[in-house]
């Protein structure tokens, strides 16, 4: 990952130290197992423990010489054993230690993407309920509608968020499996008990089946909840970037003393988080769909996948876990200016009363809906040409005749819109 979106929680898992550490301990985990069913003596697997050294830069020269990485790999591992290192990777194929490994660094790697998802489900919940009685233009096509609750975007957004964490864990479960089952998954060569030896130490779960690899569609699941993660994410990147249009500039993202906004222009104030997001967001859906492609392997596997997975899976959790601190800080920073969602709701001219005025009349009479809505529409196109009072161009225009003038009066109050919002609030928040 390039260093702007280099996450330190993420790096410290990926690095190539930590992976060739996990790789050893799987190895070495894969010895203790077979010394558990009898095969390797408890001598040797305690000259092996004590003795287990990676070199990474003799490693790098055996894989200039193999062009293997695993095969560079155990032989490093052998270098610093007697007659011992025999055991080193017997009865195991490659894939038993780079799928077991890599299964348990997306499993921590899983936990901190987990532990953001948490924190911004609780600010998305702070925010609902601090703006829960705040009215906003609600804008349909872009266009002005009715009013409605500002907090029911965040509490919308909550939702949404638990259900994408819902997703998550149960595809972080699915991918938490061992996979020590050798060179075609028939366990040939390595004994059952073994597998289940290293993922119980590993915390991992015996996966039912496999071939020479952990199947890819654990994957996919995964990575289809990090592309619906980043939807959402984007998506609320989306009308922050609306709101801050000049032309609405209802909300704005927080700008610091020192920010600058352009190169060019002093005046810039730009929702440079907002697009940046939007941006990372369909990298990490387009990541998703590799993993898809990534499953279709020929007959018991081959590398067509791995080359990719070494770049998709890491940058990935990069991805993820940098916008949910992003979008944290969006949020935390937000700017809600008061005075401009009450202009643009009175710039409206109440004519966001109009379905209102239109259903009141129906239950009262029994005009035609098509007359009634004929009549409403006429006076709300009078009200935006002459940018003048909606309940003035109804009375001016006869509404008498299918409303008293007693009734009008009392539908114009803008707590209406507002009115079944608690009980959103208990669905959501139950």
């Amino acid at each position: 990952m390039i260093e702007r979106y280099f996450v330190p929680e993420i790096g410290a898992i990926w690095n190539d130290d930590n992976k060739h550490k996990i790789w050893a301990k799987v190895e070495l985990l894969v010895c203790e197992g077979w010394g558990q069913v009898g095969l390797i003596p408890h001598d040797d697997i305690a000259k092996i423990k004590a003795n287990l050294t990676i070199n990474l830069p003799r490693m790098a020269e055996l894989e200039a010489e193999t062009k293997h990485d695993v095969v560079a790999f155990t032989r490093v591992l052998s270098e610093t054993l007697g007659p011992e290192k025999k055991w080193i990777h017997y009865g195991l194929t490659s894939t038993d230690i780079v799928d077991t490994s890599q299964n348990y660094l997306m499993k921590e790697s899983n936990k901190i993407v987990e532990k953001y998802l948490l924190e911004l489900k609780a600010i998305l919940k702070e925010k609902a309920l601090a703006y829960k009685n705040q009215l906003i233009m609600g804008r349909t096509h872009g266009m002005f509608a009715e009013p409605t609750s500002l907090g029911l975007k965040f509490l919308l957004w909550y939702a949404e968020l638990e259900r994408n964490i819902i997703r998550f864990q149960a595809a972080s479960t699915g991918i938490a499996v061992a996979k020590i089952s050798g060179s075609v998954g028939n366990f040939a060569h390595v004994e059952v008990g073994v597998e289940a030896y290293v993922a119980k130490q590993l915390g991992l779960k015996i996966d039912s089946i496999t071939t020479q690899v952990t199947s890819r569609d654990y994957h996919v699941s995964l990575f289809t909840s990090f592309g619906q993660i980043a939807s959402l994410l984007e998506k609320m990147a989306l009308e922050f970037r609306h709101f801050q249009r000049s032309e609405v500039s209802e909300i704005v993202e927080g700008f610091s003393k020192k920010q600058k906004g352009s190169s060019s222009m002093p005046h810039k104030k730009n929702p440079i988080s907002a697009e940046n997001i939007a941006g990372l967001g369909r990298l990490i859906r387009s990541n998703m769909n590799v993993t898809f492609e990534n499953n279709l392997l020929w007959h018991e596997r081959d590398i067509s996948h791995s080359s990719n997975e070494r770049i998709i899976i890491p940058d990935t959790y990069h991805l993820v876990v940098y916008l949910l601190k992003r979008v944290i800080g969006v949020i935390n920073d937000l700017v809600v200016i008061t005075d401009k969602i009450i202009e643009h709701l009175q710039q409206a001219n109440k004519i966001y009363f109009s379905q209102v005025v239109l259903t009141n009349i129906l239950q009262i009479t029994n005009y035609s809906r098509e007359e009634v809505y004929d009549f409403i529409q006429k006076c709300t196109l009078i009200t935006q040409q002459q940018q003048t009072d909606f309940k003035d161009v109804l009375i001016e225009n006869n509404v008498a005749k299918y409303l008293p003038l007693s009734k009008l009066e009392k539908l114009f109050d803008n707590n209406y819109f507002l009115r079944n919002v608690e009980k959103i609030y208990q669905r959501v928040l139950k």
